[in-house]
């Protein structure tokens, strides 16, 4: 199993995944007393949420169907399994670092170490396998306010008797706090997740609807972005011979730039993104780099080295041809990344 509190799309092995509720037994996954077999489950799903948290990290959003307004990259995640007479729940420690924006305060740069713990409980219905880790303690309280962007939003903070660092340190609370939700379908075998409490017989919110396609998808979600801002959207891995697949949907404004850069030059452009105030503009040659306008879909195939990749969405004058004006309105964007061998030239 995969999981993390993040909307990425995700495939599993069909040995471990294809029939699993089936194998097992709806009434045996159901059945409150079982809690060996159910704890086992949950043991293994939380050691692949760490390595899925550390590599794509977490996109950050203030409700299910709401636009994405920041990341938390993850550099370190532990897990403790609490499995007692009394209580069996599931702690993670993690720490690492993140930005987030809103109209009133623009871009916050943060870092952050917490440890939530989760209780775990299993529902089956409709073929579907739905695995819940529901919040029993969020704590954020090692937060370090790296950088807050727009000096009037102190003042307005201030008077209203709430600091920059209490509101970064909010917007993190509140995302772990709705737990995650963990789906395993029988038909085809393959896992999704979403961040907070999906409904049985529910899926959680994709923009794009990906029925059946020879391609892994890396990436499925919408973000929204203000003038000026940028948004770090990996990592995403391309082996060797295959291309990347990109699909987006432009609305708000007329166009946005976009590009694709390595993780290794990436990373520098980031970790300015978090401490400096504005876009800023890259020192070295994107591996690939375009512009999406609002009028259509845009869709590009990029073949590249193997490696990890970061797609970078721009609605500022730094990375392209797109130079937003004063009064330009923020940018809302769904994305579809997917990697696979390239479509053949006809």
């Amino acid at each position: 199993m995969c999981a993390g509190f993040f909307a990425y799309g995700c495939q599993v092995d069909t040995k471990t995944g294809k029939g699993a509720a089936s194998l097992i037994g709806k009434g045996v996954v159901n059945d409150p007393a079982n809690k060996s077999l159910r704890f086992d489950m949950l043991t293994f799903g939380m050691k692949e949420f760490c390595s899925e948290l550390m590599l794509r990290g977490a996109p950050l959003r203030l409700g299910d169907r709401q636009p994405v307004i920041g990341r938390y990259f993850a550099n370190s995640c532990k897990t403790k399994v609490i499995d007692t007479i009394d209580k069996n729940t599931i702690v993670v420690q993690f720490g690492g670092h993140g930005y987030a924006w809103t109209a009133a305060t623009g871009r916050l740069g943060f870092r952050s170490q917490g440890l939530l713990e989760l209780a775990p409980d299993f529902i089956v219905r409709e073929e579907a396998m739905y695995v819940y880790f529901r919040p029993v303690q969020v704590d954020t309280s090692d937060f370090e306010l790296l950088m807050t962007e727009r000096i009037l939003a102190q003042v307005a903070a201030g008077v209203a008797g709430v600091s920059e660092k209490e509101l970064g340190q909010a917007i993190m609370t509140a995302q772990l706090g709705r737990g995650f939700t963990a789906i395993r379908y029988d038909e085809d075998g393959h896992a999704d997740f979403a961040l907070g409490l999906v409904e049985p017989g529910d899926t959680p919110f994709r923009p794009y609807q990906v029925h059946s396609s020879p391609r892994h998808t890396a990436a499925n979600g919408r973000t929204e972005l203000f003038r000026g801002q940028q948004d770090f959207i990996g990592k995403i891995l391309v082996e060797k011979g295959e291309a990347l697949t990109l699909t987006l949907q432009v609305e708000g404004v007329n166009s946005i730039d976009f590009s694709l850069i390595s993780e290794q030059n990436a990373q520098p452009y980031l970790k300015e993104y978090l401490k400096k105030p504005g876009a800023h503009r890259p020192q070295v040659v994107p591996s690939y780099q375009s512009s999406a306008s609002a009028k259509a879909p845009t869709r590009a195939q990029v073949s590249l080295p193997a490696g990890y990749y970061y797609l970078v969405l721009d609605h500022s004058s730094a990375w392209g041809a797109s130079t937003p004006d004063e009064k330009e309105l923020p940018a809302r964007i769904d994305y579809l990344i997917q990697t696979g061998i390239p479509d053949k030239v006809r």
